[in-house]
């Protein structure tokens, strides 16, 4: 009986816990229930635009729309609206209570408190969102709204490759970009040209924003604490790069910053910061040239290497030497800086451990050169000139040959320029005696020798700005030259040239040779191009007889009227540069810029054709050796006219009607 009473208890009791877990379950079914009508209730206004009218002020109907599968794949999957946003019609908070009430606040914090507190009181995006900031971003403005997908997932703002154009909504923009708290620019555009944002791509782990910067904790670069700071930016680098941090901070560059000395470079110097360049040899065994110029910008730096007692000679030395010299000329197929001296494990050369050391240099140069010997190891060296091993010795070598190379090749120049300067002074006086063509008169020659003047000095004196560090012109300047002086003689001359050309012209209207020759003859025709053609087909053996042309060959009218159009470009261009601030105040603000590049490239264009076609004409052409002298003498023999131009040619430039000679017609005759 007592086994049997026991039963019927133990029977009774799982009764009562089965009814007690049934009860359990309908409770919680009808709240089930209860909180899925809510959300039913929720969306079936605010899935339909049409029946929403919101009551809060600055809301539109856009803002408060919600699709009902757009839950669907979120993280929030299984929330109900009330677990976010926690509003019922009963709560004087709530925008349905009455019209004008307040706007609905999201309870990230109820579920995500660590990093909303982070956000809100360490973040510099949280601190600009709580002193209203209309640029400040919310949760949702990163992590999305409603459908909130796994960091994981592509699909996720927050993803590798969605996070640069996610933070270029605001970082991208010239609004935010030129804010006064915002010191670097271009920060997503200038990332999207890194190596970290080329493996992104190619599905490769690498960084991105908030790898660098963090998430939640975004603090800006210059606060002590943020991962970017020249000391925590070896810490967030090594993250990914555990071993090139490592070497760095064993070699001389990281134990000085370490030490609390800030000059020293650090990962984002040599690298970059957003637009990191992989500084790696390329294939083809190439490295770029950035490999060297990274060291070049401290150790080439005089005010900073006085500053520790250092100076360029490291650079220098490496510019001069067979090395730097290549690496500028191919493309990197050399050693950089970093081959010879570790790329991040930089010591000094005394280190023995040390690529440089004495025990450790003979290996080093042998990655690129094989077996060497110590003297070979030991011909190369970083020392200034008169401390290098046989500087004296080097420096009587270079003093003979500097000396052996002016004497011998100016005692050339000197020998031909006798020779050349015997017939030269020999066609002279030939063409002065025998002249019988006027080819210039006396107002034509000084016109023409004034220009040339003028032109010779505003080509140096111009060019000598614009390429002022060239060996070309750096002469002048060492001479004592000042820019003060350059920029008055340039003026002067400019001046000069525009009083010349106002004078020729002059001539050319009112004397009757300058309308017939300058403006007449010198018009082109279509007699011009066929001229041009018979000339070629002669050069070029197809003709056999060269052609005779009018009193300007299409050459020379070629030259002329560009020597009109240019000249009134340059003096057009040169006073506005001149005189800019005598321009109108409301002229566009690139006319000063456009002048700047009209008066170079014209001048390059002049130059040029000076030199490849006026000087070719007049000195380097074979018929005219040594060089043609009617610009001298102003006459031309009647051989020579014979020889270039048409009878009637002849007649209009005759200062009589005779024409002929009773010497026999010889090409150089002026030789005999």
């Amino acid at each position: 009986m007592k086994n049997a009473g026991s039963s019927l208890v133990v029977v009774a009791g799982f009764c009562r816990l089965a009814v007690v877990a049934v009860v359990f379950t309908g409770f919680l079914a009808a709240g089930t229930g209860t909180a899925l009508a809510e959300s039913e209730e929720c969306l079936e206004c605010h899935s339909d635009k049409d029946s929403l009218e919101p009551v809060t002020p600055g809301v539109t109907a856009d803002l408060l729309l919600v699709g009902k599968d757009e839950l669907a794949g979120s993280v929030h999957e299984d929330l109900e609206c009330t677990d976010c946003h926690g509003l019922a019609d009963d709560e004087e908070d709530s925008p349905h209570y009455e019209e004008g009430g307040a706007a609905p606040k999201l309870g990230c914090a109820d579920c995500h408190e660590t990093a909303m507190n982070d956000y809100l009181t360490t973040d510099i995006h949280g601190k600009r969102w709580a002193a209203k900031d209309p640029h400040a971003p919310w949760c949702s403005d990163c992590h999305g709204g409603h459908r909130i997908v796994p960091l994981e997932s592509e699909e996720s703002p927050l993803s590798h490759v969605n996070q640069p154009d996610l933070c270029g909504k605001c970082h991208g923009t010239d609004e935010l970009t030129n804010a006064e708290w915002i010191t670097k620019r271009q920060l997503v555009a200038r990332y999207k040209t890194s190596v970290h944002w080329l493996n992104v791509q190619q599905g490769k782990p690498a960084a991105t924003c908030a790898d660098c910067h963090g998430n939640h904790t975004v603090l800006p670069s210059s606060d002590t604490g943020s991962r970017v700071t020249r000391l925590n930016l070896l810490n967030t680098c090594s993250k990914c790069h555990p071993r090139q941090v490592h070497d760095y901070a064993d070699g001389s560059h990281g134990r000085t910053l370490l030490h609390g000395n800030l000059d020293v470079p650090t990962c984002t110097t040599c690298h970059g910061d957003h637009d990191i360049l992989s500084l790696k040899i390329q294939p083809g065994g190439t490295r770029d040239f950035a490999a060297t110029k990274v060291c070049m910008w401290c150790h080439g730096n005089e005010r900073m290497m006085a500053r520790y007692a250092l100076d360029t000679s490291p650079v220098d030395s490496y510019m001069r030497d067979f090395h730097g010299k290549a690496h500028r000329g191919s493309a990197g197929i050399v050693a950089t800086c970093a081959d010879c001296h570790d790329a991040h494990r930089s010591l000094p050369q005394s280190h023995p451990q040390s690529r440089m050391h004495l025990s450790n240099r003979g290996a080093a140069c042998g990655k690129c050169h094989g077996t060497n010997t110590d003297s070979f190891a030991m011909s190369f060296t970083h020392k200034r000139r008169t401390e290098e091993p046989g500087s004296q010795v080097k420096h009587w070598v270079a003093v003979v040959y500097v000396i052996l190379i002016i004497v011998t090749i100016g005692g050339m120049l000197l020998h031909n320029f006798v020779i050349w300067l015997f017939f030269a002074r020999k066609k002279t006086r030939y063409q002065r005696k025998h002249g019988k063509v006027e080819r210039m008169s006396t107002a034509e020659k000084i016109w023409h020798w004034a220009m040339l003047v003028s032109f010779a000095i505003l080509t140096v004196s111009g060019f000598a700005l614009s390429f002022s560090e060239t060996v070309m012109f750096r002469w002048i300047y060492e001479f004592g030259f000042s820019e003060k002086a350059r920029a008055w003689l340039h003026r002067a001359f400019a001046i000069i040239m525009i009083v010349d050309m106002i004078f020729f012209m002059a001539y050319t209207v009112f004397t009757r040779r300058g309308r017939r020759l300058w403006w007449v003859e010198m018009f082109p025709r279509w007699r011009d191009v066929k001229e041009f053609f018979a000339t070629m087909g002669y050069y070029l053996f197809v003709r056999r007889e060269r052609p005779r042309y009018g009193v300007f060959n299409y050459a020379e009218k070629a030259e002329y009227w560009a020597l009109m159009w240019g000249t009134a470009v340059m003096v057009l261009s040169g006073f506005v540069l001149w005189f800019s601030n005598y321009l109108p105040p409301d002229y566009p603000p690139w006319v000063y810029a456009v002048a700047q590049l009209v008066h170079f490239y014209e001048a390059v264009l002049a130059g040029l054709s000076i030199v490849v076609w006026h000087l070719f004409h007049t000195i380097l052409h074979p018929e005219e050796y040594p060089l043609g002298t009617s610009f001298i003498t102003g006459k031309l023999t009647d051989h020579e006219a014979e020889e270039r131009f048409t009878d009637e040619a002849i007649r209009k430039q005759m200062p009589t009607e005779q024409i002929g000679s009773d010497e026999p017609p010889t090409k150089h005759k002026w030789l005999e």
